[in-house]
């Protein structure tokens, strides 16, 4: 059940999705995120679509309150996602991979930073020392 607060809330965000082509609002905090890195939660595995910007919202109150909305180019459509903020890179992207995603954003670069395939790391030997 919505109730007048989450109406109002999703009032807010349909206005900043209709200004903005990317935005991110704490939702808790009721105040614009300008700063941090940002990664979305995987909610469309149960099945909701990106567009539910209710289902959106929910999640993102039960979990840490950023909601983020990315106008897509092609159709227009706003994508909105629950989503972490971090304030280092690593851990944001360690999050991505953990939820499938792909990509974060970094507001204080104003980039999209891929994701990719954890590196694998190689530890090559180095010379034989005796113990003695």
């Amino acid at each position: 059940m919505i109730d007048r607060r989450m109406t109002l809330m999703i009032e807010r965000l349909r206005s900043l999705a209709a200004r903005k082509q990317r935005f991110s609002y704490d939702v808790r905090g009721d105040s614009h995120v300008y700063e941090g890195i940002i990664a979305n939660y995987n909610v469309r595995a149960q099945d909701v679509p990106a567009t539910d910007l209710a289902t959106v919202l929910e999640h993102a109150l039960a979990n840490d309150g950023i909601v983020s909305g990315l106008k897509d180019a092609a159709s227009g459509r706003v994508l909105f996602f629950s989503c972490r903020l971090y304030t280092d890179l690593g851990n944001a992207v360690r999050f991505a991979r953990e939820q499938g995603g792909t990509l974060v954003y970094n507001w204080n670069r104003g980039a999209e930073v891929p994701v990719g395939v954890e590196p694998v790391s190689v530890v090559s030997p180095g010379p034989a020392t005796e113990l003695a």
